[in-house]
């Protein structure tokens, strides 16, 4: 399995990565089905956004989108195409959109609710990004397994079906092991046991589960670190079996330049508290003033999860 950094010059040093022969990065993904988990969130759109415009000769991204707010998932793509982020590719290749497919399904059920047809239809996918999570740090325990870490799990048995498969990219967070200063490119020890974890899950309801959750967790800020961390060994244990990226942003804000500045759609993060000083809201907040915000512009990342993809999927076989 390899892990990497969300640092694009720490990522590939040119003088030691640089290698004539392989294809280049669009030149990889040309011709190739893609499925992406997670789509229709923050990170999802810049990623498809990007792949869409500079990897154009790819054949299918497929994404996978459930019903929400009695939208349908078809209903849910045609807004995500409308956004001011894909203003640029609706302007200049429109036609580049139609390679966006949904797929109804949803990581938090089993199989990921994916029907047989569609599990044909993807047969010849070759690359993976599960971006997919539950971002909120106060979601039920219950809610937070059976979505970032079974979710994690589910997707990987999908992943086994695949022949074509060359890339499976697991986005974690540079939070999931949050007793460290520093993050390695390695994996730590686990916090429990995700079987133990997913089995509880499935077992007991949700207030059951919240009575013990503190003391399950022990140290742990918050459910969202403690499931994706659980997660992070579950991709770990099928590093063998299948070619595995392991990929953890830090706290990923707005653009910084890539298709447009500052583009963001959410309040999630630092950008909440900004909004909140700026029109006047917030105008103390207690914090340690020595403490480091680690901060990555969404499309810093986004490029830097293509370039280690098309890194790890142009590697000879494990």
């Amino acid at each position: 399995m390899y892990t990497f950094s969300n640092h694009p010059i720490g990522l590939l040093p040119m003088e030691q990565n640089y290698d004539p022969s392989k294809p280049s990065i669009s030149e990889f993904f040309a011709g190739r089905d893609v499925f992406i988990t997670g789509g229709t969130g923050f990170m999802g759109k810049v990623l498809i956004e990007k792949l869409l415009r500079s990897c154009s000769k790819l054949s299918n991204i497929f994404l996978l989108i459930r019903e929400k707010k009695q939208k349908t998932i078809m209903e849910r793509i045609n807004e995500i195409k409308n956004l001011p982020l894909f203003d640029k590719l609706r302007n200049e290749q429109s036609e580049l959109l139609d390679k966006m497919i949904p797929i109804q399904g949803d990581v938090s059920l089993l199989a990921l609710g994916l029907s047989q047809d569609d599990i044909d239809r993807m047969y010849n996918v070759s690359v993976i990004f599960h971006v997919a999570a539950s971002v909120r740090f106060d979601d039920p325990l219950k809610t937070a397994i059976l979505l970032n870490t079974r979710g994690t799990c589910e997707l990987i048995r999908f992943a086994k079906q695949l022949p074509a498969l060359r890339v499976l990219m697991h986005v974690s967070s540079t939070y999931s092991n949050p007793d460290r200063y520093v993050i390695e490119e390695e994996m730590y020890p686990a916090y429990a046991n995700w079987r133990d974890a997913i089995r509880i899950a499935e077992t007991f309801d949700e207030q059951t589960i919240d009575v013990f959750a503190p003391k399950y967790m022990g140290f742990l800020p918050n459910t969202y670190v403690f499931t994706k961390s659980l997660a992070e060994h579950v991709v770990n244990e099928h590093k063998d079996r299948l070619p595995i990226i392991l990929f953890r942003p830090s706290i990923v804000i707005s653009s910084m330049k890539d298709p447009i500045p500052g583009w963001m759609d959410n309040f999630n993060g630092p950008v909440g508290l900004l909004v909140g000083c700026g029109i006047g809201i917030c105008r103390t907040m207690y914090c340690d003033p020595n403490n480091i915000a680690d901060f990555t512009p969404v499309d810093v990342c986004i490029k830097a999860m293509i370039v280690a993809a098309w890194k790890r999927g142009t590697e000879p076989d494990q």
